[in-house]
């Protein structure tokens, strides 16, 4: 009973007043007091929530105790009858500010305002509702699951009588071609998260809640990635929206673990391991739209971080001439990859648009007369028609053991995820001389820098002349809003630099609510083609220098990345700033 009593004190410390309510009302039972203080703390629940948890008191019973103590009435209307209250309520308090602090709009008279709350700390919110609403709040505590189904009933027109169990059956869609998930296979997601349905009530509720809003607001504003980042005292969301990071609303500091949690239960991850990173995948679904993402946690100092990449299928191009490409360039590229043989390369760093001109490539020749295959890490996009397959390292599936393994399928046309060493670039070379043509991607900073790097993983240059058929390097910028671009005169130097005529005006970045006062809307590929004609093979057999080619290439009419940037500013698509930035690399 001593134990019980010093926990009870250490309690009271700390949460003093329902631990003080409900032991003086005989709802607490002393001898497992412990053991509810060390739940609160192991789960990261509030201390009201562990109780229920245990069963120590329901939520009738907590609400009730902070009603009689701060002398404000109770409002616990039954479940199986429809609550007193009017749905056209709802349009007086935000559905945010009722989600977020969990209260819930009762009755207006027009001068007060009545409202269930769960928590004391929501009656601090009377002077923000009465600057809202210019009434006076009337609390009337109200236990949590009345809350829910309130809030479910007045903004999300769904049933009081909403359950649980019901709601959480149908959130999940199962998909035909799921796999069995283990470390090996986590990149494909089994279970469609459908945004559009409602979450159940409760703090479980909140977390979903709060985890669709995020994946929400990413589709709605056409992020590329999703950055959730735990620190000392805080934690920190972000979308990379046309490139760059733009914060959001985190979640409070306490329901962080929870959303990480909820995070990678949904991506197939181990939740109990936090040491070491972890790769898994989303799937979502938004009326009719179809989207995947791919997850990474990665152990910080403060907690795991978790970066997501958004994989939307549908914002692929259809076809080559989408992908932004001069007459010149796009030419080049169509004739190139219907070559007999030979070895296509595409060059940029991550998150530049390699994968998605790969694939515009590939469905190009994806006319059901030729044999497609790919092997990939991962496989971002499936198609139909195209034989693709997932490397697993752990099993020895890596890239030059497929390739191998594709040599004896009788293939067209070989996708190569990326080429990372000297034995995948020498088959990749082998194929590309034994009748495939060959597409891979490469780490470089510039188109004719990729022969320079396969000499370096051993290839030869009378190999590298042979097979070479077009290498591309490519890389994103912003484009300017249409909305509020400003025409301005370009000064001398800058004209003279870029090659851009005096005469021809360009354009800045405004700020309007469309670009969200940002000057940008959307991004655009910049791209530098550079088709592999007889006086560049000559160069390469001879150890020409990367600048010298790019000269000869020059001299054909093919343009480096810094002229085509300035093309895109000539037309009015893009800033100098943005051309300058990309620039800068080389």
């Amino acid at each position: 009973m001593a134990n019980a009593k010093a926990t009870l004190s250490r309690m009271s410390q700390q949460h003093p007043l329902i631990v003080r309510l409900l032991n003086s009302i005989d709802q607490l039972d002393p001898e497992r007091l412990e053991e509810l203080w060390n739940a609160a703390s192991r789960d990261d629940v509030t201390i009201e929530e562990s109780i229920i948890r245990y069963g120590l008191a329901n939520e009738t019973q907590i609400a009730k105790a902070y009603a009689d103590h701060y002398l404000v009435p109770l409002f616990d209307p039954p479940a199986d009858a429809p609550p007193p209250v009017d749905p056209a309520i709802a349009k007086v308090l935000p559905n945010r500010l009722c989600r977020d602090h969990l209260i819930a709009p009762l009755s207006d008279d027009g001068n007060v305002l009545e409202v269930a709350v769960f928590s004391p700390d929501s009656l601090l919110l009377a002077d923000e509702i009465k600057l809202l609403t210019g009434r006076q709040m009337r609390p009337m505590f109200s236990p949590l699951n009345v809350i829910e189904r309130l809030l479910n009933l007045l903004y999300e027109e769904g049933s009081w009588s909403t359950t649980t169990a019901s709601t959480t059956t149908t959130n999940f869609e199962e998909v035909d071609e799921s796999e069995d998930l283990d470390s090996e296979t986590a990149q494909e997601a089994t279970e469609v998260i459908h945004l559009d349905q409602a979450p159940p009530p409760g703090r479980d509720g909140r977390i979903i809640r709060y985890v669709n809003g995020i994946f929400e607001q990413a589709l709605q504003t056409g992020a590329s990635d999703i950055h959730i980042e735990p620190y000392e005292d805080e934690c920190r969301v972000r979308l990379r929206i046309d490139g760059m990071l733009t914060e959001i609303t985190p979640p409070p500091l306490p329901l962080l673990n929870s959303v990480v949690s909820r995070l990678k239960v949904l991506s197939k991850m181990d939740i109990a391991e936090r040491r070491v990173p972890q790769d898994g995948a989303i799937a979502l679904r938004s009326t009719d739209r179809r989207v995947d993402m791919r997850v990474n946690t990665c152990p910080t100092v403060f907690g795991e971080k978790i970066v997501m990449r958004v994989l939307d299928k549908s914002a692929l191009p259809h076809d080559l001439s989408q992908l932004g490409m001069d007459a010149r360039q796009f030419r080049d590229l169509s004739e190139s990859i219907r070559s007999p043989h030979g070895l296509m390369l595409v060059t940029g760093p991550t998150g530049s648009g390699k994968s998605t001109t790969l694939y515009s490539c590939l469905n190009e020749l994806n006319d059901g007369e030729t044999n497609l295959c790919t092997v990939e890490d991962p496989v971002e996009f499936k198609f139909g028609g195209i034989n693709q397959v997932q490397t697993r390292a752990k099993v020895g599936l890596t890239f030059a053991s497929a390739l191998r393994a594709f040599l004896r399928q009788d293939p067209d046309v070989i996708m190569v995820g990326e080429v990372r060493d000297g034995e995948t670039a020498e088959i990749c070379m082998r194929a590309a001389l034994t009748g495939h043509f060959v597409f891979s991607t490469l780490h470089t900073n510039d188109a004719l820098s990729s022969v320079t790097r396969l000499k370096d993983m051993g290839i030869e240059p009378f190999l590298l002349a042979s097979t070479l058929r077009l290498l591309i390097a490519q890389r994103l910028v912003r484009r300017l809003c249409v909305e509020c671009k400003v025409p301005y005169q370009l000064d001398v130097e800058s004209c003279r630099r870029f090659g851009i005529p005096r005469d021809v005006p360009v354009f800045r970045a405004g700020g309007c609510s469309r670009c969200r006062d940002t000057g940008y809307k959307g991004r655009l590929a910049v791209f530098e083609v550079i088709r592999i004609n007889q006086a560049i093979k000559d160069a390469i057999q001879a150890n020409a220098s990367v600048g010298e080619m790019q000269r000869i290439a020059v001299a054909d009419g093919m343009k480096l990345l810094s002229h085509a940037a300035a093309a895109k500013v000539i037309e009015g698509l893009t800033s100098i700033e943005e051309a300058i930035s990309l620039c800068s690399e080389q």
